[in-house]
């Protein structure tokens, strides 16, 4: 499922306050080398609890920027299932 076309950039578009280059050293980024050192079953495990942890605190912490962080683990579980 694609979603629409947007004018507005999403955590994918690699938005600096969500997916900051301090995550990537030469060609590996964090996730990868996360997914790859705890399987698949574990990784969606910590993918479901980040998007849980940035939708519990968004109203007292972060607001729209906790959102989109939680998008951004929800679009990397999804991911998953591809």
């Amino acid at each position: 499922m694609t979603p629409p076309p947007s004018n507005n950039p999403t955590p994918t578009d690699k938005d600096p306050a969500v997916t900051p280059s301090y995550y990537r050293k030469g060609d590996l980024e964090c996730y990868d080398v996360q997914k790859a050192s705890m399987g698949l079953n574990k990784y969606q495990g910590y993918l479901e609890g980040c998007v849980q942890k940035y939708l519990w605190r968004w109203e007292d912490k972060n607001g729209k920027q906790d959102l989109e962080k939680a998008l951004e683990y929800l679009v990397k579980l999804i991911e998953t299932l591809e």
